[in-house]
């Protein structure tokens, strides 16, 4: 299904809030859907086009951070490594690894001063990686609140959702923002390559 906007040119496609433009090689898929003799949704009100542009940029940050640390039970299994590797790491890797550190040793045929280390490495690189996120997020909803009418409001939302799909898919190629963790991104890919998402 699609809505109307408050201009002719410009039409929203329902199932992933995309902005559609006339000449855009979905437009077609529109008219398409026109000629079947169905009818466009009416154009939101400002009441109701700023809600769903904070919703929008939130649903792509929480999709961006699945990529990462997976569901909860998953991201809680990394922080329960991490805590065991960065204590066997401070205690000096010595005697038997923790559970969590020796099952990834085990898995990956490593010393356990080894699979500490790779347990550590990753979980710096997904902090910096959910910090980048974060720190999208946060800007692109303050400005789409700060935009002065719902086509400046659009294009802020535009710019926050481009940016978080960039950073989860090829974060090297994303412009450095002003923060060091949202600029951290080719520290976090590349470290996160060397490690599968098993850890």
């Amino acid at each position: 299904m699609y809505r109307l906007t408050d201009r002719a040119d410009v039409i929203i496609r329902i199932a992933d809030g995309a902005h559609i433009p006339q000449g855009h090689r979905f437009w077609a898929d529109y008219q398409a859907w026109l000629d079947l003799g169905n009818a466009p949704a009416p154009a939101e009100s400002p009441e109701q086009l700023l809600p769903r542009l904070l919703r929008n940029i939130d649903a792509a940050a929480d999709a961006a951070s699945q990529l990462y640390i997976g569901n909860e039970l998953r991201a809680l299994e990394y922080r329960q490594a991490a805590a065991e590797a960065q204590s066997y790491k401070d205690g000096g890797c010595k005697g038997d690894a923790p559970p969590a550190v020796q099952a990834w040793a085990s898995a990956k045929g490593l010393s356990g001063k080894d699979a500490a280390h790779g347990i550590l490495v990753k979980a710096a690189a997904c902090g910096q990686a959910l910090y980048a996120i974060r720190a999208l997020r946060l800007a692109g909803k303050e400005a789409v609140r700060n935009a002065v009418d719902g086509d400046a409001a659009l294009a802020a939302a535009d710019d926050a959702l481009a940016k978080l799909r960039q950073l989860a898919e090829s974060p090297d190629a994303l412009a450095a923002p002003d923060s060091d963790a949202a600029n951290a991104g080719g520290f976090w890919r590349s470290s996160l390559k060397l490690f599968s998402r098993g850890v």
